[in-house]
């Protein structure tokens, strides 16, 4: 009698302990991305949430909106760190990269720790196109992408 209170004591302290254990997150769903130029300004436009949703931050699972619009080149440029709206938790850059660009997001894991993860936007997913007397530049590659963390 005794070794079945144990027992039952045991796997109620592995089910309690099991279920204060958050998944870790292995990357980023992102939709709808887009860049592109119109002559003189420059849009990026995502929605961003760790996968798997249970990771997120304050374990909110709903993905993150992500847009900025900048006056500027009429090629993507490089965007230093931005945050994302709704929720807020979620920030982002690009890097140029070997004539692409380098996607990055950030999320907190906790408060010591970030997840970050990397995207490569090859220049064959860039296409520059002239448009009167101004050459402007969008991005063509997949609007839906996974961007692993710590790679």
């Amino acid at each position: 009698m005794q070794t079945n209170a144990f027992i039952t004591a045991l796997f109620a302290a592995a089910t309690v302990s099991g279920a204060a254990i958050k998944r870790q997150a292995t990357g980023f769903s992102v939709t709808g991305f887009s860049a592109s130029c119109i002559p003189h300004s420059v849009m990026y436009e995502f929605s961003v949430i760790t996968n798997p949703t249970s990771a997120s931050p304050s374990g909110n699972e709903s993905p993150a909106d992500c847009q900025l619009m900048l006056q500027g080149p009429d090629i993507l440029p490089a965007v230093n760190t931005t945050g994302c709206t709704a929720p807020s938790a979620y920030s982002w850059a690009v890097g140029l990269a070997d004539g692409g660009l380098q996607f990055n997001v950030t999320t907190p894991m906790d408060s010591h720790t970030n997840y970050t993860g990397s995207y490569s936007i090859g220049s064959d997913e860039l296409v520059v196109e002239q448009n009167g007397a101004v050459v402007t530049q969008r991005y063509t590659g997949p609007s839906t992408f996974e961007v692993p963390i710590g790679a």
